[in-house]
């Protein structure tokens, strides 16, 4: 059974916009970089969350001048962001 989470659901300026998604993607890097931090893992492992910190890099760069480029100070930016949880089958 899945449970939803509905995270944001509005219309924000551009500005607005920006820091909000650039907020969000702080916040799961620093989430990586302390699992990095606390946790003994192994090079694969570790290799593996920085990639992921540079996608989620990569991503934000790429929303942000998407932002830049198409958001019109007249309608704004439709955020929408729901987390959805599964939770895997019991053994």
């Amino acid at each position: 059974m899945a449970h939803t989470f509905q995270l944001i659901d509005g219309r924000f300026s551009a500005g607005e916009a920006e820091l909000l998604l650039t907020e969000l993607a702080q916040a799961k890097i620093q989430h990586h970089m302390r699992r990095m931090a606390w946790h003994d893992h192994s090079e694969e492992d570790i290799k593996a969350m920085e990639k992921r910190i540079r996608e989620i890099e990569t991503d934000l760069r790429s929303t942000l001048d998407y932002i830049k480029t198409n958001a019109s100070a007249d309608t704004g930016v439709d955020i929408e962001g729901t987390i959805a949880l599964t939770l895997p089958a019991k053994r």
